[in-house]
């Protein structure tokens, strides 16, 4: 048998959260789990902005980048 738990929520978000799995027919863990999920891919995407941010205003970095795609271009070329 599963492991399983109450969580003390207010009944609006009881409600979405029912709607959303009947609209999806999934049930409360799988929206729960799914919407987990996709939060944290929301923020491994802006972390991973936030550094490309960082490295495309970084002067050094820029550089570097930039001799790469060089490089690779003249690989391609030649």
């Amino acid at each position: 048998m599963a492991d399983t738990t109450t969580v003390k929520v207010q009944t609006r978000p009881r409600d979405l959260l029912m709607a959303l799995g009947a609209s999806r027919r999934q049930s409360a863990d799988q929206v729960i789990l799914t919407t987990l999920a996709a939060m944290q891919r929301d923020e491994r995407r802006q972390r991973a902005a936030a550094e490309a941010r960082a490295i495309r205003d970084d002067p050094v970095d820029r550089a570097e980048i930039q001799a790469t795609q060089e490089d690779r271009a003249a690989l391609h070329a030649g």
